[in-house]
C-alpha cells in the first residue's frame, strides 16, 4: 500500500509550487518545516503568494513561512486577516446555537467549522467559505425562524443554482443557505437536516440526524456540537468525494481528513468501515482517505485502505478521472457534463446502488414530498431525476 500511494503523490502532485503547498498543509504538529524550506527556496515569492491565494490557503502557508522566520507582510496580513474574519464568524455562529439552545433545539457544526472550532487548535489554519450546520429535521423550521431573528436573510452563495429558496424547499432539499452581514464581512450558513446530503448517495442509507445528535459531543465554552469521531469522518470523507476530490475549494478540502485522524489516534476503525459499508459509499471513501495519506503522510491504516479498495477497474478509472481533471487549479474546468456523470456513477458501490440512489422507494418519495397518492410519484421521479443531472454548480 505504501507504493501504491507514493505512485498516487508522485502522479498529482508535480510542481514545485504543488509541493510547497502540498507540505505546508499537513497538520502543523506534524508538518516537516525542513521540507517545507527545502520547497519555499524553489519558488518564486510572488508567484507562491498567488498560487496559496487561489487554493484558498495563504493563511496556513503564512503561518508555515512564521514558524520558518522566513515570513513577510503580505503574509502576515494574509494570516491576521482570516483570523480577524474565522473570530468574527464564531461570535455570530456561537450567539445562534445559543439562541437555538433557549429554545430547546441543538445544534452541530459541520465540517471545516466543526473542525476549527472544537477539533484542530490551530482555526486560523482552517480557511473555508461557509458554515454548515446540523439540526433535526423536527426542529427544522424553528431553526429558520431563530436564524432569521439572528440577523440573516435567505440567499444562495452559487449564483447559477437553480435550487428553490425558502424553508419549504429546505424541507424537501435537506437545507438552506443565508448570510449574514458582519461588521465589514459577511456570514454564508447552511442550515441542514440531512447530515451528509449528496444526490448521489441513496437517501435511505443516509444516517439520521436524531442518531446523531445521541452521540455527539460538547464543545467546552460554546452551545456548538460536534459530530462523534466515527461519523465526523465519515461525513468529511463523503463530502470531498461529493466535490469528485477535485472541485473547489480543491486541494484543502483533503485537510479536513487530515486534521480529524489526527486528532484521534484511537479512532475506531473497525466501526468506520462498518459505517461506510452499510451506506455502500466504500468506493467514494477510498479516495477520500488515499489521498490526504498519499500527500500528507495522513496516518489511515492500511488495512482501512486496502478493505475499502475497489476493484481495479473502478480504482484505475476513478484515479486516471482524478489526474486528469487534476488536484490543483480549483476553479478550472474539471469535466464535460457526461465525463462528470461517468465519474459520479463509478463512486458507487455497485450498479444496483447507483441506481437506487437516483430512484428511491416510493415510500421515502411520499415522505419526502408529502404526497397523497401514487399517481403523483411519476412527475417527483422525474424531477429527481433532472435535478441529478443538471442541479450542478458549474465546474
Amino acid at each position: 500500500m505504501d507504493k501504491e500511494l507514493s505512485r498516487m503523490a508522485e502522479r498529482l502532485v508535480k510542481t514545485p509550487y504543488e509541493q510547497m503547498l502540498v507540505k505546508c498543509l499537513v497538520a502543523r504538529d506534524a508538518a516537516d518545516l525542513e521540507a517545507i524550506d527545502a520547497a519555499y527556496k524553489q519558488c518564486q515569492e510572488r508567484r507562491l503568494y498567488v498560487f496559496a491565494e487561489e487554493h484558498e490557503c495563504a493563511s496556513i502557508v503564512a503561518a508555515r513561512l512564521q514558524a520558518l522566520g522566513k515570513s513577510s507582510p503580505q503574509w502576515d496580513y494574509a494570516l491576521d486577516d482570516w483570523k480577524y474574519r474565522l473570530n468574527q464568524r464564531f461570535e455570530a455562529l456561537d450567539a445562534l446555537a445559543t439562541a437555538l439552545k433557549s429554545k430547546g433545539i441543538p445544534l452541530i457544526a459541520l465540517k471545516n467549522a466543526g473542525i476549527a472550532r472544537g477539533i484542530y487548535p490551530y482555526p486560523e489554519e482552517c480557511p473555508m467559505g461557509d458554515f454548515d450546520v446540523l439540526v433535526k429535521r423536527s426542529d427544522f423550521v424553528q431553526a429558520h425562524e431563530v436564524v432569521m431573528q439572528e440577523g440573516f436573510r435567505l440567499g444562495f452563495r452559487a449564483e447559477d443554482t437553480i435550487e428553490e429558496e425558502g424553508v419549504q424547499a429546505g424541507l424537501i432539499s435537506g437545507g438552506t443557505e443565508y448570510v449574514k452581514d458582519l461588521a465589514d464581512d459577511s456570514l454564508w450558513l447552511e442550515l441542514q437536516w440531512r447530515p451528509v446530503a449528496g444526490r448521489w448517495i441513496a437517501p435511505e442509507v443516509e444516517p439520521v440526524a436524531d442518531e446523531l445528535f445521541e452521540r455527539s459531543l460538547a464543545i467546552e465554552g460554546s452551545d456548538i456540537r460536534l459530530l462523534d469521531p466515527v461519523m465526523n469522518l465519515v461525513q468529511v470523507s463523503l463530502h470531498t468525494a461529493k466535490h469528485s476530490y477535485v472541485r473547489a475549494p480543491g486541494l484543502r478540502l483533503h485537510t479536513d481528513v487530515d486534521r480529524i485522524v489526527r486528532a484521534y489516534p484511537e479512532l475506531d476503525w473497525d466501526a468506520y468501515v462498518e459505517r461506510v459499508r452499510a451506506m455502500r459509499v466504500t468506493a467514494s471513501v477510498y479516495f477520500s482517505l488515499a489521498i490526504p495519506a498519499a500527500l500528507f503522510g495522513t496516518p489511515v491504516p492500511a488495512k482501512v485502505l486496502e478493505a475499502l479498495c475497489p476493484p481495479d477497474f473502478q480504482r484505475d478509472f476513478l484515479f486516471r478521472s482524478i489526474e486528469r481533471a487534476g488536484l490543483f487549479h480549483p476553479l478550472a474546468h474539471k469535466f464535460g457534463r457526461l465525463q462528470y456523470l461517468a465519474f459520479a456513477a463509478m463512486l458507487f458501490d455497485s450498479p444496483k446502488a447507483c441506481m437506487h440512489s437516483a430512484f428511491p422507494s416510493p415510500a421515502y418519495m411520499k415522505n419526502l414530498y408529502g404526497l397523497k397518492s401514487d399517481a403523483q410519484l411519476p412527475l417527483c421521479y422525474a424531477k429527481r431525476f433532472a435535478g441529478l443531472i443538471f442541479k450542478r454548480v458549474k465546474t
